[in-house]
């Protein structure tokens, strides 16, 4: 039976990834998000997960769908707890419209993260994901019981992936640090000023990591159709865990600007008189015209940088059933950085 895949938060970077690999994988892909990305080569529907009655209206007939990779979240400001009882609710309207009558369901993948294992706090590093659930509020618990009781119920195996802060070529999310730090060096060479890094010295000093979005994809994958991953979660991240203070020189080099001494300063508050300078960058390079307000979460740039402690998560477990592959951060980033160039986004 051929794999047909039902991506939901498709027009999300991590779900737009996930589309775009399964498809150039021979995959049937169908992508649904509340507002479809145009220009998709993938079939695309139009629904809001939040709407049961919509859900099923729009779903309800999909019972060729194999696969479900779930990476769409409800709507919430930076900073504030995600609400549980809409994102649970979400996953269950999306499972209930699939999951019934003649479906041919057999694997269901979450995509969630880091925070699982603590947040916000330092945790014992590295968190295997054997760890117990941390003490942070989070949707997670929810979502990944309900696709428990759901696989004792209908018969089909599930697995959940948990990256940590993500890159993406793609430019048209501001939740992207990448982002945020490309343009924060455009600012500071217009200034004359060194890339300060916008942490404390103990987050200076930390180890961090990241996940390259198509590597994610990758194991998505390799979850969704390897047997000895059934029922199972597993860390996804790119392995090499950098301090900044050994990353940061190396982001400022291939930005063009000198590297600088930790700041611990909000970029939000940094950020709000820099518009003049930001449109002098845009006017002088011919860059796509994106106020510095959008194109890049400043708030989550803080988020990003306040952690005083090693961030590590052990990719052991993957390891151990086959999963090999890995990504260097900095090649990452240069990859990342050349892409917004490319697309004018940066000068």
């Amino acid at each position: 039976m051929p794999h047909v895949a039902l991506v939901a938060g498709a027009s999300g970077l991590i779900g737009r990834r996930i589309a775009a690999h399964l498809a150039a994988r021979g995959w049937d892909v169908i992508g649904v998000s509340r507002t479809p990305p145009s220009g998709s080569a993938q079939r695309q529907i139009a629904a809001d997960l939040a709407d049961a009655a919509d859900t099923r209206a729009k779903l309800a007939g999909l019972s060729e769908v194999t696969h479900v990779f779930y990476a769409a979240r409800y709507d919430h400001p930076e900073g504030a707890v995600e609400n549980e009882v809409a994102n649970t609710a979400m996953l269950r309207n999306l499972l209930d419209a699939i999951a019934s009558g003649d479906s041919h369901l057999v694997h269901v993948n979450l995509v969630h993260g880091t925070k699982y294992y603590g947040h916000p706090g330092p945790i014992p590093a590295p968190v295997a994901e054997e760890s117990p659930r941390g003490a942070g509020a989070t949707f997670y618990f929810a979502q990944e019981d309900l696709v428990r009781a759901g696989a004792s119920t209908h018969g089909w195996t599930w697995s959940i992936a948990r990256p940590h802060i993500f890159c993406d070529p793609a430019a048209d999310n501001p939740r992207s640090i990448s982002l945020a730090i490309a343009v924060l060096a455009a600012i500071q060479r217009e200034l004359e000023q060194p890339l300060f890094f916008p942490g404390s010295e103990q987050c200076f000093a930390s180890r961090t990591q990241f996940t390259d979005l198509a590597l994610l994809a990758r194991a998505l994958e390799w979850m969704a159709t390897e047997p000895r991953c059934a029922n199972q979660a597993f860390n996804v991240v790119n392995g090499d865990y950098p301090r900044w203070s050994d990353l940061w020189p190396q982001i400022a080099r291939l930005l063009g600007v000198e590297a600088g001494a930790p700041r611990a300063l909000r970029l939000a508050q940094y950020m709000s008189d820099k518009t003049p300078v930001w449109e002098a960058i845009v006017a002088r390079h011919r860059l796509r015209r994106i106020a510095l307000d959008r194109i890049a979460l400043w708030e989550y740039g803080d988020y990003v940088f306040r952690p005083e402690w090693d961030i590590i998560s052990a990719m052991d477990k993957a390891r151990r059933r086959g999963f090999h592959e890995r990504a260097d951060s900095l090649d990452m980033f240069a990859r990342v950085f050349t892409a917004y160039r490319e697309q004018r986004i940066i000068p």
